[in-house]
């Protein structure tokens, strides 16, 4: 009897911790939280590919490729790898941790559309709404595109405006309310739908339209819908939090053989949907949980399909075909970059404000998610990222066309 009892007690013991939520995100390099999805086996290799990419990352910084750097990776829920590398600053002590907070530049973009996706399910607004409808002052020299233009051509750079238009003006330091008017004057290169065309000032209409469909500030929404309910407690908007937050990164710059600490400057926070998020890899790893499918209450599936749909084919550049292995297709979708490598859709976006790069990608079928953030403007942000995915398909999923990993 008693031996039955024993047996009876580590089974329920065995299923009780199969289906624990393990918890929050702590400060270790490798991690393992799962949400409340039952665990999955991990493909085999995972294990020693995220050692070995741990390595790599370490050795970058070590060689002086960057100041600093700091990592999150998942898979299905878990927390593999998560850890800073080397200085805040270059020259002082202070190391980067999990919690160091970096500027995230263009990677921004995701997250504005992943709060419009929240407000379209919402019944805030739709994607295919009219802009005018909103912003009853917006106004182009083709009146026809204006009346025509909508919330899925300025989150795809699809708006017809000549790419980067007025970028120039965020760099030299103009607010973006100052220059969001100046674009009735532009003359377009076609109608809204038709070509892709990167954008700054235009992707910020986003946050004018928000405010407008919902009464509320750009930036408060994003931290109600987004940051408050995924705990991403290192994140901000603006550059009063990031000036006076005692663990941040500082940027940097090239000069020689060294890195040359830059002042940090507030340019870009104006156009907050664009270019204007701070974060730290703690912040990026519970938000590669969210896209992964794993906080569906905060982000619904319908908007992770939205965001990483193929809307426009873009330029296969020189640095995507050399660093993306079996690159078939690349695309835009709302706020992302998609890329079609090893039969899947890497959803992936890069960022950078003067003395800081920032990497993100992830896979919706497979689980996968990857973020990399780095006080310089090192050229190992172009690679780290499609370095790991290309590993991840070589060595975890082989057969990368089938599904043998992917959820059920």
């Amino acid at each position: 009897m008693l031996k039955r009892i024993i047996i009876g007690v580590f089974i329920f013991t065995i299923f009780a911790f199969s289906t624990l939520d393990l918890g929050s995100v702590t400060d270790g390099p490798f991690k393992s939280a799962s949400s409340s999805f039952v665990k999955r086996p991990k493909p085999y290799g995972l294990d020693s590919l995220v050692f070995a990419y741990d390595n790599y990352l370490q050795n970058a910084v070590d060689s002086m490729k960057s100041p600093g750097a700091a990592v999150a990776l998942v898979y299905k829920g878990e927390i593999m790898l998560l850890k800073g590398y080397g200085v805040r600053k270059f020259g002082e002590q202070d190391t980067v941790n999990t919690h160091t907070a970096f500027r995230l530049g263009s990677v921004s973009k995701g997250f504005a559309s992943v709060l419009t996706g929240i407000m379209v399910e919402e019944g805030s607004l739709g994607w295919d709404d009219r802009i005018q409808s909103y912003l009853n002052d917006f106004s182009m020299k083709d009146t026809s595109a204006a009346s025509h233009m909508t919330v899925r051509n300025i989150l795809s750079h699809t708006t017809g405006f000549p790419e980067h238009t007025y970028t120039d003006m965020l760099d030299h330091g103009y607010d973006y309310d100052k220059i969001k008017g100046a674009l009735a004057g532009v003359s377009t290169i076609a109608k809204p739908g038709q070509i892709y065309g990167y954008q700054n000032v235009a992707y910020s209409l986003i946050g004018d339209v928000l405010y407008n469909a919902t009464g509320r500030d750009y930036n408060n929404l994003l931290q109600d819908k987004i940051f408050v309910p995924l705990n991403m407690r290192d994140a901000s908007t603006d550059f009063v939090s990031f000036y006076y937050n005692p663990n941040t990164a500082v940027p940097h710059l090239r000069t020689g053989t060294t890195w040359r600490p830059k002042p940090k400057n507030n340019r870009y926070y104006s156009a907050s949907p664009a270019s204007g998020i701070n974060a730290s890899a703690s912040d990026m790893a519970k938000w590669l949980l969210a896209l992964t499918g794993y906080y569906p209450e905060i982000i619904d599936n319908k908007t992770i399909h939205e965001i990483a749909d193929h809307t426009i084919e873009t330029p296969k550049k020189a640095t995507y075909r050399k660093n993306w292995r079996s690159l078939e297709k690349t695309y835009y979708g709302l706020g992302w970059r998609v890329f079609h490598v090893y039969g899947h859709d890497i959803v992936y976006h890069g960022g950078y404000v003067e003395g800081f790069r920032a990497e993100i990608a992830f896979d919706p079928e497979t689980k996968m998610g990857i973020a990399v953030l780095f006080n310089s403007n090192t050229p190992v942000a172009s690679e780290c990222v499609p370095r790991f995915v290309n590993s991840f398909f070589d060595t975890c999923l082989p057969d990368s066309g089938s599904r043998l990993y992917a959820d059920k």
